[in-house]
């Protein structure tokens, strides 16, 4: 019979991280569910299973845990937007698009749509959250450059349709709790297509044009 091999102990730093990713995690499925107002610290604190103590040992605020969250969140977003680049990138812009708007129907994802809201109202989470968003923005921009029928537009070209894309299917996530209309949702998709035809044309026209 082997000998039973001794239990590794985890470290201080695995420790942490570990109860860092509880909070975290306990955080964005209560912004997710109970909106921002409804996540406050003793909600996150019975949800992960760690102490008010142990929170503020990891987090100085509420804030900043909120924050941590929101920051988790567009990490996570991006990870999966460039593994699903690499795994399968887009036959077409139309696909590319699709992918991208279940992305934003993703549960996860709603953590930024709450806390868009509430910083419309909320100057402190506001004045926080204002660069962790930019960040994250420009990053999907910047992503998107992978997607063959892109890799060749200018930077201001492919920030508006990107951005446009993006507001765009934020607004249609929302929207259609309330009135699901499939057939139009269908039909945005080809919209974003055509629009993006159309700016490949009109920078062709340009650069002819001033050539």
């Amino acid at each position: 019979m082997d000998a039973q091999q001794p239990v590794r102990r985890r470290t201080q730093r695995e420790r942490k991280e570990a109860t860092v990713t509880r909070l975290l995690d306990a955080t964005i499925a209560a912004i997710a569910e109970a909106g921002y107002a409804g996540t406050s610290v003793g909600e996150v604190c019975a949800r992960s299973g760690v102490s008010r103590g142990g929170l503020f040992r990891h987090f100085g605020s509420r804030l900043d845990l909120v924050v941590a969250a929101a920051e988790r969140v567009a990490a996570h977003h991006l990870e999966a937007a460039a593994d699903h680049l690499a795994a399968a990138p887009p036959s077409d812009l139309r696909a590319a698009l699709e992918w991208m708007r279940g992305r934003h129907r993703d549960r996860e994802n709603v953590v930024w749509f709450e806390l868009m809201v509430a910083a419309r109202t909320d100057a402190a989470l506001r004045a926080r959250l204002s660069p962790v968003a930019e960040r994250f923005f420009t990053d999907i921009t910047r992503l998107a450059r992978r997607v063959p029928a892109l890799d060749d537009f200018p930077d201001e070209t492919l920030h508006l349709l990107v951005s446009s894309a993006r507001n765009l299917l934020d607004g249609e996530t929302i929207s259609r709790t309330l009135v699901p209309e499939p057939a139009v949702e269908d039909a945005r998709l080809d919209f974003l297509a055509d629009f993006a035809q159309f700016l490949a044309v009109r920078r062709t026209r340009v650069s002819v044009g001033g050539a």
